[in-house]
């Protein structure tokens, strides 16, 4: 396929995919197969955090680089860091410490968390204890529920007998979806106020007015005023018929926004030029000012804080913009998850 100029450096894009099923040991696999089979040496889309780890050590057996658009597990710039990752998207520690400069000043004292047992959702976890205790909050507990998990009764009870006025909610998708559904059954939500490092409009849509009220950072706000995400929104909604995109279509966007910049500033697709002109680069995408630094290449990403609501130019609940962050204040330190002395 090709975009409206004729694709990135005068040459038409290509896009390949395989199913990995969420599993690291097939992702790798497949993943090999797109470069041995396709030649394909430009790799983005991995969303588990899991499977994006298992990929690092390979890149330079397979020169290939390899810039994801939505893993949170803040391993993979720290400790687990290559040179050809990047990570053009909000991070895990980035959303939670979003959060966190948000909750400073909350009426909200006391606090629970509640995570996915997997990479992402323990780095959440570890990020919005360190952060909410920084702010001078107190953490009651943090849980973890099995991956997949459809069952959160005990862990509501668990929740309601805490005494947190606050509940810090890192699940995503059936797993999300399944716990807000069950929590309104319980009246929750009526106890403890919700706080999810993530509000997706996929929840949204299921839940629907139960997902009114619902605070929690944004790695992609679909309401946020600026000419290029209302350019990617009209154009959104005229190919998906007004679907509303959710915070992987924003983040996906941004990062292919940012891998052909670094193309065409490399004027070229071998990978280590790609790495070269990606490291310093500086792009305005649907999310703001973004920078990809050099030290780590994790991108500086603006943090919003949103709120769901009801609005009139959509047909579902969406998350309103109610606080936005500095690039500066959200990043964590160089090959850190952690935020010291900030």
């Amino acid at each position: 396929m090709t975009d409206a100029k004729g694709g990135v450096i005068g040459r038409p894009i290509e896009f390949l995919f395989q199913d990995t099923q969420g599993d690291p040991a097939m992702c790798v696999r497949k993943s090999q197969e797109l470069v041995e089979r396709d030649n394909c040496r430009i790799l983005t889309g991995v969303i588990v955090s899991s499977e994006a780890a298992a990929m690092l050590p390979k890149l330079e057996e397979w020169n290939a680089v390899f810039l994801s658009h939505g893993n949170g597990d803040g391993r993979l710039t720290a400790e687990l860091f290559v040179p050809r990752f990047f990570r053009a998207n909000t991070s895990a520690p980035m959303g939670a410490r979003t959060l966190a400069l948000y909750l400073k000043d909350a009426p909200e004292k006391k606090f629970i968390a509640i995570a996915s047992d997997a990479a992402w959702g323990r780095s959440s976890n570890a990020a919005f204890e360190e952060q909410i205790k920084a702010v001078g909050k107190d953490l009651v507990d943090k849980i973890y529920a099995p991956v997949a998990n459809k069952d959160y009764s005990t862990y509501i009870t668990k929740i309601l007998q805490s005494g947190a006025q606050g509940c810090y909610v890192a699940l995503q998708g059936d797993e999300a979806r399944a716990f807000y559904s069950q929590a309104a059954q319980y009246g929750l939500a009526q106890r403890v106020q919700f706080f999810t490092e993530i509000v997706a409009q996929a929840d949204i849509k299921v839940l629907g007015k139960d997902s009114l009220g619902l605070v929690g950072s944004s790695r992609y706000p679909v309401t946020y005023d600026i000419p290029e995400n209302r350019a990617f929104l009209a154009a959104f909604q005229a190919e998906y018929k007004n679907e509303i995109p959710d915070w992987t279509d924003g983040e996906m966007y941004q990062a292919l926004m940012i891998l052909f910049a670094a193309i065409e500033k490399a004027g070229s697709a071998e990978p280590m030029k790609i790495v070269a002109a990606m490291e310093g680069l500086d792009v305005t995408s649907v999310k703001g000012p973004v920078l990809m630094r050099k030290c780590d290449h994790q991108g500086e990403n603006q943090g919003f804080v949103v709120k769901v609501v009801k609005s009139d130019k959509f047909a579902e609940p969406v998350g309103e913009i109610i606080k936005t962050y500095p690039r500066e204040m959200t990043t964590p330190d160089c090959r850190s998850a952690s935020f010291r002395g900030r």
